[in-house]
């Protein structure tokens, strides 16, 4: 047998739950188009880029953006001369008061966020609107969530959160502005042949097992993200059309909420799921996070943080910044099942006893 493979028996124990997908195994073909790629869209290689030409294309005075975020956000949008604001975002992931709009001003650009599927506050937009301002919904987590949208002027997907696709990111646009006049390259090649490799090698692993190459790769190519006019790979655009059986990933990651929700509902972050709502993941919050967090670590289980922001937002922001050191996220996603979510929910329970 050869030293690298692990025998069947053996995965079955030592299945590793968390970090990125492996590229997806088509089996068969799906018609059925996914409402995130409907309009009038710009097809991304991340979605980092998306933000990029967002304020490329409005050069807005200012970019307002949550107290809580993922910190490549603030380094992209940093990359333009227009001016950064912060705005209130709570203990429960939400935005506690609407004060903040009041500042807003015409042209500006407001930056909501959908965290972990649940879609944004509909008020905010509606408000930041009224004072002729532009918003851009942050879906990067909602992709699957009903109801995303409906009150923004631009949405923006991350579909390499939710599936097995080496590149992409997808700019929607809901106002009639003409995109048409974008040009888009090819990214970096090495960039993305390391993308790409990565989400085979991840694909290898979970068949086979073997080393884990694939996860030095991914961290290269997520610190290394090209930001700018690139394009999503012919091979992604394929996937998301084709490749995917949206409705049973939206369900089982639905199933798995709820079974994690049924254990661990007094540490969860979001202790009901609404029916629009299809989740990134099971965000809990606990004191002494990062010694559970390497519990599960010993147990095969990778929970990411969702985000580190310490060096990121104003230490004025004191929710956000007790929220950072508290949150992680349990994976949920359409690769695991009932034994799963149970083998996760032990090993928590047992550790917080």
């Amino acid at each position: 047998m050869n030293g690298n493979m692990i025998p069947v028996e053996s995965r079955v124990e030592t299945k590793i739950i968390g970090g990125m997908f492996g590229l997806e195994e088509t089996r068969g073909l799906h018609s059925c188009i996914p409402p995130f790629l409907e309009g009038q869209t710009i097809l991304l290689v991340n979605a980092r880029s998306g933000i990029f030409l967002l304020i490329e294309l409005l050069s807005p005075s200012h970019v307002w953006l949550p107290s809580y975020l993922c910190g490549v956000m603030l380094e992209t949008v940093n990359k333009s001369s227009a001016n950064v604001r912060f705005y209130e975002v709570n203990y429960d992931l939400a935005v506690p008061s609407l004060e903040w709009l009041s500042d807003v001003q015409q042209g500006d650009l407001v930056i909501l966020m959908d965290y972990f599927g649940f879609p944004c506050d509909s008020s905010c937009a509606a408000q930041a609107k009224e004072r002729g301002a532009w918003v851009l919904e942050d879906a990067c987590q909602a992709l699957l969530s009903g109801e995303v949208g409906r009150f923004s002027d631009f949405v923006l997907f991350s579909p390499r959160k939710f599936l097995g696709v080496p590149d992409g990111g997808i700019l929607t646009c809901r106002r009639k502005i003409d995109l048409n006049g974008i040009d888009l390259r090819n990214p970096p090649a090495e960039w993305w042949l390391k993308a790409f490799f990565s989400t085979v090698l991840r694909r290898e692993f979970d068949i086979h097992g073997g080393n884990r190459r694939w996860f030095e790769l991914f961290r290269q190519v997520d610190i290394g993200g090209p930001i700018g006019h690139y394009a999503m790979s012919e091979i992604s655009n394929m996937l998301l059309r084709r490749g995917f059986d949206y409705s049973g990933i939206a369900q089982r990651r639905i199933d798995n909420y709820a079974m994690l929700n049924d254990e661990l509902h007094d540490i969860a972050v979001f202790p009901s799921l609404s029916s629009n709502t299809v989740p990134l993941g099971f965000p809990i919050r606990l004191e002494n996070r990062d010694r559970l967090r390497q519990v599960l670590f010993d147990h095969e289980i990778y929970p990411p943080v969702h985000w580190p922001i310490q060096d990121v937002v104003p230490q004025e922001f004191r929710d956000s910044h007790r929220l950072a050191k508290d949150i992680m996220t349990l994976p949920c996603d359409q690769r695991y099942d009932t034994h799963d979510m149970k083998r996760m929910a032990k090993v928590v329970l047992e550790e917080l006893k």
